[in-house]
């Protein structure tokens, strides 16, 4: 079942976001024949605006989406057909989050894609392949196969940061609709007192030996790099640690609201 929520989920956004992401791709084909190297006239200038607005358009669509599917199909009056449905909370739950942490990583990755298209001229592409080949050969040399464990942590960083952004917005959301009156209002308060909460935690987290900021790094060398390595992907791995223990947390809050305090009033 699931499957088929994503699929849904997938499927009635997808219809919104890929439009965008058309149309931002083709103004930046445009803006990259449009704009000359010494002219800058009107039509250029109206290209890059469309451009601008398309992309600033994309991003906060992208926000407001997320918050909307959510308490639109949850927490209003689709809800109760939504929870009609032979689905756990914590299902739906999953397919929303894993819809907007796509379509969020599709949208950086669209909005980056544009920007080359626009600011790579003829042999660039082949220089900066070359480049970024250096510097991975360089990076090997200097740190070995740890390289790519590096990588891969940073990489888990970003997802488990970004998962985490989401999952404290639909707690908000659960929390604020607990109330009967003022729902928006309680749940930006609510995103207030989570994020001090959090705050809180991670000063004492932060206070065991190893974790992201109890240890004095300080690097001035290549040398201080590759001596300082265990301990960086240490604070790497203890910060990928804290913010799945705060995903869970706020997974928590918001599973336990949608299944034993729901408030569709």
């Amino acid at each position: 079942m699931l499957s088929k929520l994503l699929k849904y989920e997938l499927k009635a956004t997808g219809r919104i976001f890929l439009p965008l992401f058309l149309a931002l791709l083709l103004f930046a084909v445009i803006n990259r024949f449009a704009l000359g190297p010494e002219e800058f006239d009107t039509p250029a200038m109206i290209s890059m605006a469309i451009y601008i607005m398309i992309m600033v358009g994309m991003f906060v669509m992208t926000f407001i989406m997320m918050i909307q599917r959510f308490n639109k199909n949850l927490l209003s009056d689709e809800g109760y057909l939504m929870h009609t449905l032979p689905v756990k909370p914590w299902k739906h739950i999953v397919s929303k989050l894993f819809v907007s942490m796509l379509w969020m990583l599709i949208s950086g990755l669209t909005a980056l894609m544009s920007i080359l298209i626009i600011a790579l001229r003829n042999g660039d592409l082949t220089k900066f392949a070359e480049a970024f080949s250096t510097t991975h050969h360089q990076a090997f040399e200097l740190l070995g196969a740890s390289v790519y464990l590096l990588s891969f942590e940073i990489i888990i960083v970003l997802l488990v940061t970004l998962a985490s952004g989401i999952l404290i917005i639909y707690a908000s959301i659960a929390i604020g609709h607990l109330f009967n009156q003022h729902k928006m209002l309680a749940s930006f308060g609510a995103f207030i007192a989570l994020s001090a909460l959090s705050e809180i935690l991670l000063k004492f987290f932060n206070m065991i030996p190893g974790t992201a900021f109890s240890s004095n790094i300080h690097i001035s060398s290549v040398n201080d790099l590759i001596s300082m390595q265990p301990a960086i992907q240490l604070i790497i791995a203890s910060g990928i640690i804290f913010t799945g223990l705060l995903c869970a947390a706020y997974f928590a809050i918001t599973n336990y609201i949608l299944s034993k305090r729901l408030n569709l009033e």
